[in-house]
């Protein structure tokens, strides 16, 4: 089915994309996980007591790290803290696993398993079909209706808060995660015939790697950046993302087909559609918008980033949304942009970007647009380090940067203002990242600091 171009709702040029027809293709449910998550530890980490940052005001600095047991962690895609339960997930492909961390006690709790590894892509098979996992996103617990007596008992139990874990897989594959148990309730295969033959060693769609929800139309869609074809000798198929029924059973409703590079994607309220980034090719970076019902991209914003930034890039990745400020880490670095009409708003340059970022709307302080890049800011002793970088997500403006040698992923829990990143261990940064044991990698964590206030006695 050829995609219908609907009228250009952006003042950036329109291109036209392709589309898949639907594939309701299903696989059993993967089989009950053995962590159980039945009582939150108690106490907590005493080297991350936060001494009253909690309630802080100031600008951020380094906490605490907290260690990860197992395999040294060398292989991690993304993280998310669930605000609903105050749990930190990170994938970790080294230990096959996606690791679980209280971000109360700062306290690691356990490991969902079951996930791909830290594997190769192109064999063909289940173990050679690409690494994972990689990213999340929550979505709460719906109920098929009309009378189905499991799914009321599963919803009246709470399942999770409320909410259940998506999390993205090698091998074409999406997980429905019960965040209470550390479970996986249901395996969801994403693989289209491009790319797989459907016989054990035909297995060619690579990893699922970006997921985000709908929350009005309760949909799911992740994408599949890098798929090969099924007949040797596997050159590149387009890359295309899945839509997936938030409801259970958790059908696969259709596929759309865009093309390489395909980027984290974010929901826009005011747009009623999805924004896609588009990296590494020729012309760009683009935008996509894309109808989630429809299955359709209707539109394609052209970035030019030697207007932007003064220089030729290709660069684009993850979107974040605040009312009508569209965030984008785009030509290397953050970007504010309209989200009705495309207009960029503001360049921050104090700050690069990395893979993934995060908005933190934290009740107390401004809300924060976060990423991890190196410091740009000239004649500092900081100059050119990885660093988390902090902007006001509703205004533009560049707040701080703080030094985080090898550090990335940024997610933060609202209520305490607090931010996580995932260090990997790699020999080069080990000596100077802020892992306290060495050699394993870890998680870092950044709290407000406490501004005294003007009559308080000195």
């Amino acid at each position: 089915m050829k995609p219908v171009m609907k009228s250009c709702i952006v003042i950036f040029s329109c291109i036209a994309a392709a589309s898949l027809g639907c594939d309701d293709t299903q696989v059993p449910s993967a089989p009950t996980m053995p962590t159980v998550l039945e009582n939150r530890v108690k106490g907590g980490n005493p080297d991350c007591a936060l001494d009253g940052r909690d309630k802080g005001t100031g600008p951020y600095d380094f906490l605490c790290a907290i260690e990860i047991p197992g395999n040294p962690l060398t292989s991690s895609q993304k993280t998310w803290v669930e605000q609903s339960n105050a749990l930190y997930f990170v994938s970790d492909a080294s230990n096959n696993g996606v690791d679980v961390i209280d971000v109360r006690t700062h306290t690691y709790v356990g490991r969902i398993g079951g996930m791909a590894g830290n594997v190769g892509t192109g064999g063909g098979t289940a173990t050679t079909n690409g690494p994972g996992p990689n990213s999340f996103v929550s979505a709460p617990v719906l109920r098929r209706g009309f009378g189905h007596d499991d799914d009321d008992r599963w919803f009246e139990h709470g399942g999770s808060h409320g909410r259940v874990l998506f999390v993205s897989d090698g091998n074409a594959t999406v997980h429905v995660v019960d965040m209470d148990r550390l479970q996986i309730i249901k395996s969801i295969s994403v693989a289209i015939p491009d790319c797989d033959g459907g016989t054990e060693t035909t297995h060619y769609c690579g990893r699922s790697n970006e997921i985000e929800y709908d929350p009005v139309h309760h949909l799911v869609t992740v994408s599949n950046p890098n798929p090969l074809a099924v007949a040797a000798p596997h050159g590149a198929a387009l890359g295309y993302v899945t839509f997936i029924s938030a409801r259970r059973p958790y059908r696969v409703l259709g596929h759309l087909s865009i093309g390489a590079g395909l980027e984290g994607h974010v929901w826009v309220p005011v747009l009623n559609r999805l924004v896609l980034p588009v990296t590494g090719v020729a012309g760009g970076p683009f935008v996509h918008i894309i109808n989630d019902r429809t299955e359709t991209s209707e539109a394609v914003r052209t970035i030019d980033c030697t207007a932007l930034i003064g220089a030729a890039s290709t660069a684009a990745n993850n979107f974040r949304i605040l009312q009508n400020n569209l965030w984008g880490q785009l030509c290397g670095r953050p970007v504010r942009m309209n989200a009705r009409t495309g207009a960029v708003l503001n360049v921050v340059t104090q700050v690069g970007t990395g893979d993934e970022s995060w908005l933190n709307t934290s009740d107390r302080n401004v809300p924060t647009f976060l990423v991890t890049g190196n410091d740009l800011r000239t004649g500092l002793p900081t100059t050119g380090q990885a660093s988390l970088g902090i902007m006001n997500a509703a205004t533009g403006e560049w707040l701080q940067n703080v030094v985080n040698i090898a550090g990335a992923s940024p997610s933060a829990y609202a209520e305490t203002d607090e931010i996580f990143t995932r260090v990997l261990f790699a020999t080069a940064t080990d000596a100077t990242n802020r892992c306290v044991v060495k050699g394993r990698g870890c998680v870092v964590v950044f709290a407000r600091t406490v501004v005294p206030h003007s009559h308080d006695h000195k």
